[in-house]
């Protein structure tokens, strides 16, 4: 309409009425992008306010995942106090809560990060629509972290137990010793009270059997102190989630 117009205005030679017609345009057209970059920009932070909530969720559900992984390292690094008792001369516990506690000592469980949302945020360049600079990066700093790439090799101990100790004596500990829960999710929780149901000297023979192996001592302290980092570190994870729900949350 407003081309027909300019076109009539310019064969007439109404030089002026051409003009504000075409300013009209221009001015119709900039404000046509405009409404469509504002409704754009508006879609977005809707989108980045969808994604602030299952950023939320997300650390809320790792930090709940987190504080179970500490329990369960924190169990498995005290069988392997008690396991580390095997090789004193006159030890407190008997050959089957020995032997228990070797094999529980061994156990591991790894930590999977729940980074939907910010991937996502990422992905779709909505991140610098979260919260300030600052926030950002920490939140770039906490998905940044290879917490759990650090554990990722197996424990020397683990395999090693694991290769010495008799198959029906593990399958006996995981069938009475090893809860399993599929509540939400599999997880695993370690029985502080089972019984093999084995005889007490074949127990105290796959006992003295277990400790004639020459490094296993030694891989079972280095499990200790690895445990004791993990725990160290995920406990220091928890702080950070705490900082980040809070400004997340206040956003």
């Amino acid at each position: 309409m407003i081309l027909a117009r300019v076109g009539r205005a310019l064969r007439s030679h109404d030089w002026f009425t051409a003009l504000i017609e075409l300013v009209l345009l221009v001015i119709g057209i900039f404000f046509g992008f405009q409404l469509d970059r504002w409704n754009d920009e508006r879609l977005d932070r809707e989108s980045a306010d969808e994604y602030r909530v299952q950023l939320i969720s997300d650390l809320k559900v790792e930090r709940s995942d987190i504080t179970s992984l500490i329990e369960y390292h924190e169990t498995v690094r005290d069988y392997a106090e008690v396991a580390l008792a095997a090789w004193d001369k006159q030890p407190l516990a008997d050959p089957g809560d020995l032997v228990v506690a070797l094999y529980q000592a061994s156990n591991v469980l790894p930590f999977t990060s729940a980074r939907g949302a910010y991937d996502a945020l990422a992905a779709n360049g909505l991140i610098d629509l979260i919260g300030d600079p600052a926030l950002r990066s920490r939140l770039a700093s906490y998905y940044g972290q290879a917490t759990n790439r650090v554990f990722e090799e197996e424990k020397r101990y683990r395999r090693e137990v694991r290769g010495v100790m008799p198959i029906d004596v593990q399958r006996r500990v995981l069938d009475n010793c090893v809860v399993l829960s599929t509540d939400t999710s599999i997880s695993e929780s370690l029985s502080s009270n089972c019984d093999l149901d084995l005889d007490p000297d074949y127990l105290a023979a796959v006992l003295e059997s277990i400790k004639r192996h020459p490094n296993l001592r030694n891989y079972l302290r280095e499990g200790v102190s690895r445990d004791s980092i993990f725990i160290y570190l995920m406990t220091a994870k928890l702080a950070f989630i705490d900082k980040l729900l809070e400004e997340l949350q206040s956003i």
